[in-house]
């Protein structure tokens, strides 16, 4: 799934998500664009934005570990794991 990382001073990248868990999501994009432990905006759509910390660097794209997730997010996100993976390929959300 396409989203679109935010972070401070401007920082706009567009990724794709893999490994989606309701603790975080590893992001597909050029690793080098962003440092580990920076705080970042995580858009999936226009009304569902989720924020997180880098908590890795990789060449392949950044781990992302969820923070402030409030009901309406981890309900969506939910939803998100249900329709979007296979069984056995992503853990659940409930």
């Amino acid at each position: 799934m396409d989203v679109v990382v935010h972070g401070r001073g401007g920082l706009t990248l567009h990724g794709r998500t893999h490994d989606i868990s309701p603790d975080g999501m590893f992001i597909q994009l050029p690793g080098e664009a962003v440092s580990d432990r920076k705080v970042v905006e995580i858009e999936i759509s226009r009304d569902v934005w989720l924020h997180g910390w880098v908590v890795r660097v990789e060449d392949e794209g950044i781990g992302v570990m969820f923070h402030s997730i409030d009901g309406r997010e981890e309900r969506l996100l939910g939803q998100l794991l249900r329709d979007r993976c296979a069984p056995k390929a992503c853990l659940s959300a409930a």
